[in-house]
């Protein structure tokens, strides 16, 4: 059995990469296009949907997950500039 070193909050380098937490910057005071529960319209294909989940990901893209409403598929991520 391997006896391994305590690892202080601080020292981060000990860890193997996937046990350290996932640094998230977000910006509390923006504001995304769609809510949550919005009914929208997929452009490129003028179908209804609804929206499910969102993200802001880098560069200050919105992706946003949706759900088809006269479809039976899986939750589509999209970004702000494809919906209406």
């Amino acid at each position: 059995m391997t006896n391994h070193a305590h690892v202080k909050h601080s020292d981060r380098a000990q860890l193997p990469r996937g046990l350290l937490p996932r640094r998230r910057f977000a910006n509390p005071d923006y504001e995304m296009k769609f809510r949550i529960g919005q009914p929208v319209t997929l452009l490129c294909t003028a179908e209804a949907a609804m929206i499910v989940g969102r993200i802001q990901i880098v560069d200050c893209l919105d992706e946003y997950i949706i759900k088809l409403v006269d479809a039976d598929a899986d939750p589509l991520r999209v970004f702000d500039f494809d919906i209406v």
